[in-house]
């Protein structure tokens, strides 16, 4: 019996390492084929640089794709084109938000008190991808009025100059879609530590 849940084990180890690499080959031809269509430079010395790129660009970035927390291999091919479709989806969403960020803070600008209220949020976050939590500190960022200022142990520092323009974060909308995007964690609306004195931040 256990020689044979040791021939299963070595075989679904296989089929994962099998998947990873179809998904690693497919990324990479996916992106070496645009840098020759948009490079449009065919020199040797131009190819073998987006060689090197497409490969490192790969490495860094498959996991995108390919989820090793799934239990099934079969899994994360299915993933492929539903991520890709889902991340499309989000980044017309934060793109929307972008836009609602600076009508909010161009109407703070042009008013003549300048209502701002800059401080600090902290909150921990139930997401552990780390394409996940890299794609929600940069789109933190990316939204007008919020920077992250640091990122440790899945807890978010995060800089707002308005208390109103990290209200995504606080109801936790912006994570629970990069949580469907990649098949993460769900958050549920995060117990936020609002800072306005650098000594009280937590330890």
């Amino acid at each position: 019996m256990d020689k044979v849940n040791f021939n299963i084990s070595n075989e679904t180890k296989s089929a994962s390492w099998l998947v990873k690499f179809i998904v690693v080959i497919i990324e990479f031809i996916i992106l070496f084929t645009f840098w020759v269509l948009f490079s449009e430079h065919y020199q040797l010395k131009y190819i073998i640089i987006g060689l090197c790129s497409s490969a490192l660009v790969t490495y860094l970035t498959h996991d995108l794709i390919y989820n090793p927390q799934s239990k099934t291999s079969k899994y994360n091919i299915k993933l492929i084109f539903p991520t890709s479709f889902n991340l499309l989806k989000y980044t017309f969403w934060l793109i929307l938000a972008i836009i609602k960020a600076n009508i909010q803070i161009a109407m703070i600008i042009i008013k003549p008190n300048m209502p701002i209220d800059p401080g600090l949020v902290q909150f921990e976050t139930s997401l552990r991808r780390k394409v996940s939590l890299v794609t929600l500190a940069n789109s933190i960022t990316l939204t007008p009025g919020t920077i992250t200022v640091e990122l440790r142990n899945y807890t978010y520092l995060v800089h707002y100059l308005v208390r109103e323009s990290a209200g995504d974060l606080e109801t936790g909308l912006m994570q629970r879609k990069i949580g469907f995007v990649f098949s993460d964690n769900i958050d549920s609306p995060p117990k936020c530590n609002w800072i306005y004195c650098g000594k009280e931040t937590q330890k």
